[in-house]
């Protein structure tokens, strides 16, 4: 049973606007490279608080470039979106001019997955339910993930193939921020909640998560990942979770991570990102690290602390061995990593990792914007997993990545 005959109403006269809310921004607003994450006309609580902290400063020239990039990306998203509020990957391109219609299709059935991703990217820039210019574009988008849940399991979308419960991660994900940002939005908050609790469902006991509803014991570091970034999300919004999701999660991560090289694995210890055969096995995975970054991230993200825990510097010093670079005729662009490890490898700043990784990510991401026609803002959906996503995909992540410069507070010492 889906949920229907609800909608959500933005508010105009809502003033406040709290950036700060990308994928995984499950943290306070912080200030990066000197400029506030925050155009609040009223003191926003985590802005107010982030601000306590130091700022970041910059010496990337290339970051004068992000906000034009940005704001183009943004305005591709929001052109593409369905009148039900959805982003087709299969059909996306409908609302380009018939003979001027960008290509780059993905899998209609990832439109859950897709959607969300899309919606992160744009309450990423601030814009919620009640505010900013992309509101009624994010409430279309909300509203229509709500109806894509059935309300007896708490399933986004539908249980097909493998791929449905990384949508539901991602989805779960949009509706947790969505929650969180739209001045908890009680109907919104239902949502989420019953999403939250499928992926408590869906954990294998004492374990993590992959593929299976119910679960069967299997386990993998990609989805555990998105599940990770769902939960922690859920908990800043106050809505319940099961903190055990969360010492599962990191005893599979320290599980498949080998302790010589700093690698995360992906369903056993220092194994690389998956292929498929005679679809994506064209892109040697060798050529990044996925799966690393993930793990990174997620040990921020559940607390722990480089100082501390020394394998979060050898996961580290993988991945700047491994920097952003675009390489689409050698096979080695990978959004999925770079998306990851943009956030994970902000976390660890300083000169050695953060800067040197931001350099390249600048240099792969601004220099492969599209810039012509109906194409413009968006990024072709090369890389191993461009063939399931497409388009939508490709530019909401490379967005994302973005927004990590100004609206992605530094979790250690942020609250």
């Amino acid at each position: 049973m889906k949920q229907h005959g609800e909608r959500l109403v933005a508010s105009p006269d809502r003033m406040t606007v709290l950036k700060g809310w990308a994928t995984g921004s499950v943290v306070l607003a912080g200030l990066v490279a000197g400029v506030s994450s925050c155009t609040t006309t009223k003191e926003c609580p985590r802005c107010a608080k982030a601000q306590e902290q130091p700022a970041t400063p910059s010496h990337d020239a290339r970051a004068v470039a992000t906000p034009q990039a940005l704001a183009d990306g943004l305005k591709w998203l929001a052109e593409h979106q369905d009148e039900d509020g959805r982003w087709s990957c299969a059909e996306f391109m409908k609302h380009d001019p018939p003979d001027a219609q960008c290509d780059g299709g993905g899998d209609q059935l990832h439109d859950v997955g897709m959607t969300g991703l899309a919606l992160l990217a744009l309450m990423g820039d601030g814009n919620t339910v009640e505010v900013g210019p992309y509101r009624q574009t994010v409430t279309r988008g909300i509203h229509w993930l709500r109806q894509q849940q059935d309300a007896d399991t708490g399933l986004v979308g539908e249980k097909i193939g493998h791929g449905f419960i990384y949508d539901h991660a991602i989805a779960s994900l949009a509706l947790c921020e969505a929650y969180y940002l739209g001045g908890k939005n009680p109907l919104i908050g239902k949502t989420a909640q019953n999403a939250i609790n499928f992926i408590t469902r869906a954990r294998n006991p004492y374990g993590a998560w992959r593929y299976e509803f119910p679960p069967n014991g299997e386990n993998d570091t990609s989805v555990t990942g998105w599940m990770v970034l769902a939960l922690r999300s859920a908990k800043e919004a106050g809505l319940k979770i099961d903190k055990a999701a969360f010492t599962g999660a990191m005893s599979w991560f320290d599980e498949v991570t080998d302790p010589a090289t700093g690698r995360v694995g992906y369903t056993e210890i220092g194994s690389h990102s998956s292929r498929i055969q005679r679809v994506n096995d064209n892109y040697p995975p060798e050529k990044g690290e996925a799966l690393t970054a993930i793990g990174l991230l997620g040990r921020f993200l559940m607390g722990q602390d480089p100082e501390t825990d020394v394998i979060m510097v050898k996961h580290a010093n993988l991945m700047r061995s491994c920097l952003p670079e675009w390489d689409p005729e050698g096979f080695g662009c990978d959004m999925y990593y770079w998306y990851h490890g943009s956030y994970a490898m902000y976390q660890m700043g300083g000169n050695r990792y953060w800067e040197p990784w931001s350099a390249a990510m600048q240099e792969a991401i601004l220099k492969s914007q599209r810039r012509d026609g109906s194409f413009k803002g968006s990024w072709d959906p090369v890389g191993p997993w461009g063939f399931s996503g497409g388009r939508v995909y490709s530019t909401a992540l490379m967005v994302l990545s973005l927004e990590v410069y100004f609206r992605y507070a530094q979790i250690l010492g942020a609250r």
